[in-house]
């Protein structure tokens, strides 16, 4: 779920296509292969905006550009792709999030996932790798990076998952997010998860319901999360059962 797309789409600019680029990465890998690409995004404008672009590049079959993640995956069992890049957060819809990447992951073993978000980055990054997805991106970053990043990972010559730091597309597992939480935090969002209230969180803990209320604004606010919403989209993921901790 996003409010903006891609911060360098501009459909309307040919200027804005760098077919040059996707001519000199088949030169330089000695690859002739077309990158078989499926797009998902629950916002249409988004879908149709990133394909647009997609299509631009030399290189790249936009094969899939799907909404929902239904679709997405009844059209990959009609025809493969090679690399998949979905949205994370992907409500009302069957499955999103970590359970779609598995999925994803499970019945195509050879696809490159890579996906974004405009969500909280250091935890959906965190759980996109716990999932198995092969990158992230956050929808911050530019059109070109999203085309180096799928390149990246189809060519498989990056050994690891592909992150987007301070501007620039690295190699590097993501840090576990709860590096910036004390225990007191951690365990009053575990009681949250579980569908505890504030007040029978006190009760439990042996602590004023202010108290609780205090460790609960701290934490949301060190993880970047602005209202209930995104605390429980983020405790969905984070407090998996099957991903662990």
């Amino acid at each position: 779920m996003i409010t903006s797309p891609f911060s360098a789409f501009r459909p309307t600019d040919p200027a804005s296509l760098p077919q040059a680029g996707g001519r000199r990465y088949m030169l330089l890998s000695g690859c002739n292969d077309r990158v078989r690409v499926a797009i998902l995004d629950d916002h249409p404008v988004i879908t149709l905006g990133v394909s647009a672009y997609l299509r631009s590049q030399p290189d790249f079959d936009i094969v899939h550009a799907e909404t929902t993640s239904e679709a997405l995956i009844h059209s990959l069992k009609r025809q493969p792709c090679d690399v998949a890049v979905v949205d994370f957060y992907l409500p009302r819809q069957p499955w999103d999030g970590m359970d779609f990447i598995r999925r994803l992951r499970r019945q195509h073993p050879r696809l490159a996932i890579i996906t974004f978000s405009a969500g909280a980055p250091a935890e959906t990054e965190y759980a996109a790798f716990r999932a198995g997805a092969n990158g992230y991106l956050p929808k911050s970053a530019s059109m070109p990076t999203l085309v180096e990043v799928i390149r990246a990972a189809h060519s498989r010559s990056a050994a690891g998952f592909i992150t987007y730091k301070n501007g620039a597309v690295r190699i590097a597992p993501p840090r576990h997010p709860d590096t910036r939480l004390t225990a007191a935090e951690i365990e009053v969002l575990r009681q949250i998860a579980q569908g505890l209230s504030v007040t029978q969180i006190a009760a439990r803990l042996l602590r004023s319901k202010k108290t609780i209320s205090t460790h609960k604004r701290r934490a949301m606010k060190k993880l970047g999360l602005s209202d209930d919403l995104a605390l429980a989209l983020y405790l969905n993921e984070k407090f998996d059962h099957k991903a662990g901790p």
